[in-house]
């Protein structure tokens, strides 16, 4: 069974800096695809997630996060559609944070931050291992999706924009 590999924090604000396709081919011989989203990788061949998650740990200078997925399980969400019906535009993209752990947090859906009326990120569900929502540009500042749910449901994540799950599922399926 293939798997998807989320690396949190990974390459961000000059922090956990590493080198996604150097690290992909060091992991050649798990046919590991880096996706081009930083920290974002397919492994097509056989492997349990504890393995996984040990061989990138190995060849990394830092230990971030990881959520190992199945891969079927980014194929059934992105199948799923969660956001049909959306029109999504520079203002206003959907983005899916898979959970790098059990939530410790059952909360009230939807969350919306800073406010009802000038929010920035809204959290509009919460999928098996996954959290899913709306980010809206803002005046004042952006919001950080990945620090709301975190917050919100007492675990890390690591945030991607819906395209992102998009353009996994095709390499997922070639």
């Amino acid at each position: 069974m293939a798997h998807v590999v989320f690396l949190r924090a990974a390459n961000v604000g000059g922090n956990n800096v590493f080198r996604p396709a150097q690290l992909a081919r060091a992991l050649e011989h798990l046919g590991v695809v880096n996706v081009g989203a930083a920290g974002t990788f397919v492994v097509r061949e056989r492997a349990a997630a504890a393995h996984i998650r040990r061989e990138i740990l190995s060849r990394l200078p830092f230990e971030p996060a990881i959520a190992v997925l199945p891969a079927r399980q980014i194929l059934e969400l992105v199948r799923s559609q969660p956001f049909r019906g959306v029109t999504f535009s520079k203002g206003m993209r959907g983005w899916a944070a898979p959970l790098c752990g059990r939530s410790k947090a059952n909360p009230v859906l939807s969350i919306v931050v800073p406010s009802e009326k000038d929010w920035g990120v809204r959290i509009e569900r919460v999928d098996g291992a996954f959290a899913l929502g709306v980010w809206r540009w803002r005046p004042g500042g952006f919001v950080f999706a990945s620090n709301v749910v975190e917050k919100a449901l007492g675990v890390p994540v690591t945030t991607r924009w819906w395209e992102t799950f998009e353009r996994i599922a095709k390499v997922i399926e070639r």
